[in-house]
């Protein structure tokens, strides 16, 4: 009569024990334990294993099961067992099963023990789909020579032997049967996730093609969630497969199922791309949508750019440039880059550089820079004609009481005026200033 599955109790029995019963656990050589063919899962980190085997020792025995022709088939602890030879061990621990093995019973404990080596649930879902397809076709066996039952879902055994839930089971099978070729060596070559290939598994073999040729060198990029838009997309004839907008980066058609109505009774093309009345419809894309807003915004910048420049360009210190740049034009000085002896020259870069530069110049380099020009520092600042003349002081001696532009015997300028006593400050006549003047002029009023 047939019993109820119980992996452990199936394993138990199969074991070689000693004389108290208990499970017993064998030191074989390495030499003697033959790698299994079959065996599909990763061997992966071997190094690391090995150094941690190296520090707190080997924490589980390998499976193994004696061949009828001598020496031993290893059943579980591939990674186990490359660590240990990579360590130069000569024997190794194992838990013996016995020759005659059931095959099926065999690919149980194949697969339940490597599960158990990886700590339970931490495989991926390429290696899950396989195991459960070998997994069921065990269990379905053992059942039909009666050598177990399996009441309920064949898939809640499987989930019991991979120590996952059936749920993972399921992705996994999905995967395993739907996706193509190509995405499925990009799964192996860890380019994708599980989730990335379950939601391609989803789609039909057509699009799967397109969705690789798409994103073949782009993997990174794709995500469950655009294919999932992908998907939805597909089902209308008039979506791309990807934004033509998106570029560099590839995007799918968004928001299709809502237009769609609006397509089949002709009031709208399909794409947003190519409809001159996206401007305001509430169908639009985002693509289409930020299009729009950014070349208004880059409008409305444009204009109030414009009127900024246009407010600059009548003020008194926009004027004095222009004068500034006429006067320099009149000598040769066009740009900045003609400045290249001129001590200051790249603190005169604002003349040219920015329209909308409304930084104060420092006087005393323009007028360095007028004497370094050869052009009269006065003429150069208002745009005055040739009318104002410089008297040398003190052999000409100026009106009293009148504000008038001197230069200074280190080059600079001011606003002074003459007193019977001295020169003092133009704005406040009652503080004396201690300058010695070269030569003066009078102020043109504005």
């Amino acid at each position: 009569m047939a019993k109820k599955f119980n992996l452990a109790e199936l394993m138990g029995e199969a074991v070689s024990k000693s004389n108290t019963g208990e499970m017993r656990v064998e030191q074989i050589p390495m030499a003697e334990i033959e790698e299994n063919e079959n065996n599909s899962y990763a061997q992966n980190d071997i190094d690391e294993l090995a150094e941690s085997i190296k520090v707190i020792g080997l924490q589980q025995p390998l499976v193994v099961r004696r061949k009828t022709d001598g020496g031993y088939l290893l059943l579980a602890g591939h990674r186990r067992r490359n660590a240990l030879a990579l360590l130069d061990r000569k024997t190794a621990p194992c838990i013996v099963l016995d020759a005659d093995l059931d095959p099926s019973i065999q690919t149980l404990i194949l697969h339940w023990t490597n599960t158990m080596a990886r700590g339970g649930a931490g495989l991926t879902a390429e290696y899950t789909g396989q195991a459960a397809k070998e997994i069921e076709a065990a269990l379905k066996d053992l059942q039909a020579r009666g050598v177990v039952e399996l009441p309920g879902k064949l898939r809640s055994y499987v989930a019991e032997v991979l120590k996952t839930s059936e749920a993972q089971i399921a992705r996994a099978k999905a995967i395993d049967n739907g996706l193509t070729k190509a995405w499925a060596g990009d799964l192996k070559c860890h380019r994708i996730n599980d989730s990335t290939a379950y939601e391609l598994s989803q789609c039909d073999a057509g699009l799967q093609r397109e969705l690789h040729g798409a994103y073949k060198d782009r993997c990174w990029s794709l995500n469950s969630k655009k294919i999932k838009a992908h998907r939805k997309a597909a089902e209308f004839d008039f979506t791309p497969l990807t934004c033509p907008e998106a570029s560099p980066f590839i995007e799918p058609c968004t928001g299709a199922d809502k237009r769609a109505a609006w397509v089949k009774k002709e009031y709208c093309v399909g794409c947003c791309h190519e409809c001159s009345k996206a401007d305001g419809c509430k169908l639009v894309c985002g693509k289409v949508k930020q299009r729009i807003t950014s070349a208004k915004d880059a409008e409305m910048r444009k204009a109030e750019r414009q009127q900024r420049e246009d407010a600059f360009m009548k003020s008194p210190l926009a004027m004095a440039r222009r004068h500034i740049k006429l006067a320099l034009a009149g000598v040769g000085v066009t740009s900045a880059d003609d400045l290249s002896d001129f001590r200051c020259r790249w603190s005169m870069r604002w003349l040219w550089d920015n329209p909308l530069d409304c930084s104060l110049p420092n006087l005393d380099e323009l007028f360095e820079l007028a004497d370094w020009a050869g052009v009269d520092p006065f003429q150069m600042l208002s745009g005055l004609p040739a009318s104002v003349i410089w008297h040398e002081y003190p052999a000409e001696q100026p009106p009293e009481a009148v504000p008038l532009l001197c230069r200074k015997d280190n080059g600079s300028y001011g606003e002074y005026v003459r007193w019977e006593d001295g020169w003092r400050f133009a704005e406040d006549q009652d503080c004396p200033a201690s300058v010695t003047v070269t030569h003066w002029t009078e102020v043109i009023p504005e």
